[in-house]
């Protein structure tokens, strides 16, 4: 995730190819919500650093630390992590079930530990599953945007995520941090095999949005936002190979009051994610085609969770710091 003078955020990359009809769009009630139906119970009260108490998921133990878990299927080496030229790790610790696992990488650091209470107080343990690694780096960019997070697949399949946070950034601004989370984790549940085929047959023969990764399933949820809030030439107009950014969606904020600021407008994936950490976090909208898109959000009870919990856990609503669009 990139930082500018807003929220911004950058995690997988992706590509897009052209929209079919809305007859192809499913209803609210898509396999996403029957997969991560849970029971809203919660456990343990815990205080982060914030000053907040967060209720822990009972499931999944919210902010635990548990040495004894660990899993064989990942590489926690600083190349497997992902470091390179403008990031180096620090630390990383196994998930497994939900729960947080042995440090697999650096030492612990217990700010890395309130950042996974901080995910857990508004994410349900099963969704938590999807992730195998959770883990901290410090940034070497320079210039306006700076990674804040970001998530990668962790097998060829779109089955095991890595999400890995810059804790100087997670320190600096709270609020800024639980965006940031929510946005990123949404760039896990919409990259499931249940939202996305990735099979080298989907390229050819996509009709709803393919991001370079796959093709959206029709039932997914980015089919649906793409056909709902991309239509009218939108998604022709983005480019595959184009990284998103804040500069890559300038122009369109400038003339589409729909966005939650130039990040958001670089792609359909970070539009979803932006407008949806608003959503979790109750940011007010500022214009009625925003608000449209939490709207529909509220619409979809696997999103609803999310925000249900971060009501249960006492967060927000926040303040909406997004950059304005459609006053260029």
């Amino acid at each position: 995730m990139k930082l500018s003078t807003a929220f911004i955020s950058a995690a997988l990359l992706f590509a897009a190819c052209g929209s079919d009809s809305d007859d192809d769009v499913a209803d609210a009630s898509t396999e996403f919500d029957a997969e991560y139906e849970y029971d809203d119970e919660f456990g343990d009260e815990y205080d982060d650093e914030y000053g907040d108490e967060y209720e822990g998921d009972a499931a999944g133990a919210a902010g635990t630390v548990d040495m004894s878990l660990t899993r064989d299927d990942v590489d926690c080496s600083a190349e497997g992590l992902g470091e390179d030229e403008t990031s180096t790790f620090t630390t990383a610790h196994y998930v497994v079930g939900g729960a947080l696992g042995a440090a697999c990488f650096g030492d612990d650091d217990p700010t890395l530990t309130q950042a996974w209470e901080a995910l857990s107080a508004i994410t349900p343990s099963l969704q938590l599953a999807d992730l195998g690694v959770f883990g901290s780096f410090e940034s070497t960019e320079g210039g306006d945007e700076v990674t804040l997070a970001f998530v990668n697949t962790l097998d060829d399949d779109g089955t095991l995520f890595q999400m890995s946070i810059n804790l100087e950034s997670y320190e600096e601004d709270p609020n800024e941090a639980l965006l940031t989370m929510a946005h990123e984790f949404s760039h896990v549940f919409t990259a499931l095999p249940s939202q996305i085929d990735r099979s080298a047959e989907s390229e050819d023969n996509c009709a709803t949005y393919d991001n370079g990764e796959g093709c959206y399933l029709p039932d997914s949820l980015m089919a649906q936002w793409v056909a709902l809030f991309w239509d009218d030439g939108l998604i022709d107009e983005i480019n595959p190979s184009e990284e998103a950014s804040g500069s890559a969606g300038e122009d369109r904020c400038s003339i589409n009051p729909g966005f939650l600021g130039p990040y958001a407008a670089s792609s359909p994936e970070e539009d979803f994610a932006e407008s949806f950490s608003a959503y979790v976090f109750q940011l007010d909208a500022g214009t009625d085609a925003v608000q449209a898109k939490l709207d529909w959000m509220n619409d979809q009870p696997g999103l609803v969770e999310f925000r249900d919990r971060a009501v249960t856990a006492g967060i927000g609503p926040l303040e909406n710091n997004f950059e304005p669009c459609g006053e260029g």
